[in-house]
């Protein structure tokens, strides 16, 4: 079973996939992922500026650890999407999806004609040709997922229509830039960002849909609150929050064994 056959059907069973965000440069990292028991990585390029043989590197050593690699793409442009679709990564993540408009030009994007636009030029995404055309053309809906990312209280408003989208295959939850767009920046106990998370996970239940958070920092509570709730797609931290958290750890640890030499 493929690395998106196993994300697949996980989804199905509504069990959790498990990931952590990652954009940097050393492929060691995508590949360790895999080998520590993540179930996907996502691959961020939305807020890192990575370039595209990062990108393709990174998918690479992301698969090659046993990870599906999910890229988020920085806008809704086909010029940004289309250089990576061609590298085969499991899912596509599109940030600030607020419309049905939207999400339809997305998947248009991902989709071959006549039912999109893609261009055809598949590179990775077709073994670099050892892959037999007919079968790449008649499984390539399938061979990777289109997330929307459900991020401002305006993609809140419109979700019920945004998930009736075809194509869409689950929606992910912004909680910092949609904190902020409700003028509660960082407050995710706030009363109002907890009914705002809820009416996004009664929607994605009502649509039969996976439905998920990504959050960049590490926050338990939060991350609790969605477990319990039911999401199918869950990412926290990225490589620095790790480091950050453990070297403060070890530090304070190493300077209490200092106190106490003679």
């Amino acid at each position: 079973m493929n690395n998106i056959s196993k994300i697949r059907e996980r989804l199905e069973r509504g069990a959790l996939c498990f990931g952590t965000h990652c954009s940097t440069t050393d492929a060691d990292f995508y590949e360790m992922c895999g080998l520590l028991g993540y179930d996907y990585i996502w691959i961020d390029n939305e807020h890192a500026g990575m370039t595209q043989p990062m990108i393709k590197n990174a998918i690479i050593a992301t698969n090659g650890g046993g990870c599906a690699a999910f890229v988020r793409v920085p806008d809704h442009e086909m010029a940004h999407i289309k250089p990576v679709i061609e590298c085969g990564p499991d899912g596509v993540i599109f940030p600030m999806v607020n419309t049905a408009e939207e999400a339809a030009k997305c998947v248009s994007i991902c989709t071959y004609p006549p039912r999109g636009i893609r261009g055809f030029g598949p590179l990775r995404a077709i073994d670099y040709g050892m892959k037999n055309f007919d079968e790449y053309v008649a499984t390539v809906d399938k061979s990777f997922l289109k997330i929307m990312q459900c991020e401002h209280v305006e993609a809140v408003k419109n979700l019920d229509e945004i998930l009736e989208v075809p194509g869409v295959d689950a929606i992910i939850c912004g909680p910092m830039d949609l904190s902020a767009s409700a003028g509660k920046l960082g407050r995710f106990a706030d009363p109002v960002m907890r009914e705002l998370m809820q009416v996004i996970i009664d929607k994605c239940k009502a649509h039969h849909k996976p439905f998920g958070l990504s959050f960049g920092g590490v926050d338990m509570d939060l991350i609790k609150f969605w477990i319990e709730q039911g999401a199918s797609l869950l990412s926290l931290g990225t490589p620095q929050d790790y480091f950050r958290e453990m070297s403060k750890d070890i530090v304070r640890q190493a300077r209490e064994i200092e106190a106490q030499r003679p």
